[in-house]
């Protein structure tokens, strides 16, 4: 005859149950996106009285050991340390680009600040394209980007801007917090510099196109 289990084996099972269980459980990913400039920071680009114009943000093309969903972080001199509970809510490039729109739109004063391509205005008066070259976490100490910035114009594709740019941020503390608004902060440089790029070539064009030079 088949004996059952008794209810101190069926208690004692379920408890095995729930100390395994327990063990496989990982804790949740905290999932983090990059801000804009605030706005109590912001200070519009200042220009000659020229007319608003229209301008595209192509994606910004980032480091491939960055494209991935936990955030990377320098380990020494060469190491990388990917957080496995600490990752991007995105694309990282995509939220680069998406920031970029933002802070050049309040910096430039202008509505037609668009990711392109995918404007509705045709052909922009002002293209931005941004290569990261560089995107460096130091925990609790600093954030280091490097990027090569180029500003066109019309069809064309005339350079009439760029640069090629370093900034560092420093890391309030230890959290991940901290260093993201540290990469926010240093996107926030790179997008001040690229607006006041793009207003001198802007007030160069309106004067006189033919003295626009590409930025050395």
């Amino acid at each position: 005859m088949r004996q059952g289990f008794s209810p101190a084996k069926m208690l004692f099972a379920g408890m095995v149950a729930a100390v395994v269980g327990g063990c496989g459980t990982s804790p949740p990913a905290h999932l983090y996106t990059l801000t804009p400039i605030p706005p109590q920071e912001m200070k519009a680009v200042e220009r000659q009285g020229a007319h608003p114009v229209s301008v595209g943000v192509a994606p910004v093309d980032i480091p491939d050991y960055l494209d991935r969903s936990p955030i990377v972080t320098r380990d020494g001199a060469t190491g990388l340390k990917l957080a496995e509970f600490h990752r991007w809510g995105g694309s990282l490039g995509n939220n680069i680009t998406t920031v970029l729109v933002e802070n050049l739109s309040a910096l430039l004063s202008y509505d037609r600040v668009v990711a392109y391509p995918g404007m509705r205005y045709g052909t922009p008066d002002f293209r931005t394209e941004v290569r990261v070259l560089r995107l460096d976490g130091f925990p609790e100490d600093r954030v280091e980007l490097k990027a090569q910035w180029f500003v066109v114009t019309g069809e064309e594709r005339q350079e009439v801007a760029r640069g090629l740019s370093t900034f560092t941020e420093r890391v309030a503390d230890g959290s991940y917090e901290s260093l993201v608004a540290a990469v926010s902060g240093a996107v926030g440089q790179l997008s001040r510099e690229i607006a006041q790029g793009m207003m001198l070539a802007k007030d160069a064009l309106t004067t006189s196109p033919a003295q626009v030079r590409p930025k050395e």
